[in-house]
């Protein structure tokens, strides 16, 4: 267990717990979370997951800014529309091809999980600065997947993480549905 492991599940645990309870310090919690993640990808060669902890640090500081910018309005949790839900599947379908072939390009370890698990990642993490209600449930798959890929790296602390946030995911869409 490295002390970047720790502090990834540390701050990665607060992170989501905070989202959960809207509150708008989930973002820093996360960006701490993404840094240490980031190394123990890149050491790992899991570089998909390592390049998406630039996504997730660029998001973070755009979930921060969008977050704060519309705690004045009525920034109220909502269900995805119908639209949406296409571009976003076609969206993942074409990142999964490209992550897929930079992935093979690079060496990456793990090649079709990773670009498929980054894609999903990214429009989990979109639902998720949206408010939409159903990005908890695709959390909650993606981070069942997750534990297998860390389990499969023998990574495990980031398989109990992913446990973890696959619990988390539940409670937070139970959560959020009780405040719709």
């Amino acid at each position: 267990m490295s002390l970047l492991g720790v502090i990834a599940l540390i701050f990665g645990v607060l992170g989501v717990l905070l989202t959960i309870l809207q509150k708008i310090w989930c973002w820093p919690a996360a960006l701490i979370s993404v840094i240490a993640s980031s190394i123990e990808f890149y050491d790992q060669r899991l570089f998909g997951d390592m390049a998406l902890q630039g996504f997730y640090f660029v998001s973070g500081i755009y979930g921060w800014y969008y977050w704060e910018k519309n705690k004045s309005v009525d920034f109220k949790i909502t269900h995805t529309p119908f639209i949406s839900w296409i571009w976003m599947f076609a969206a993942t379908l074409l990142q999964t091809g490209i992550y897929y072939i930079l992935l093979k390009k690079f060496k990456g370890d793990k090649v079709i999980m990773d670009s498929i698990l980054t894609a999903a990642s990214i429009t989990g993490t979109y639902m998720m600065t949206k408010k939409w209600i159903e990005n908890w449930i695709v959390w909650v798959i993606i981070d069942a997947a997750y534990i297998f890929l860390y389990g499969i790296k023998e990574m495990w602390l980031f398989s109990v993480l992913f446990f973890v946030f696959t619990i988390m995911a539940g409670y937070g869409y139970y959560s959020w549905r009780k405040k719709i």
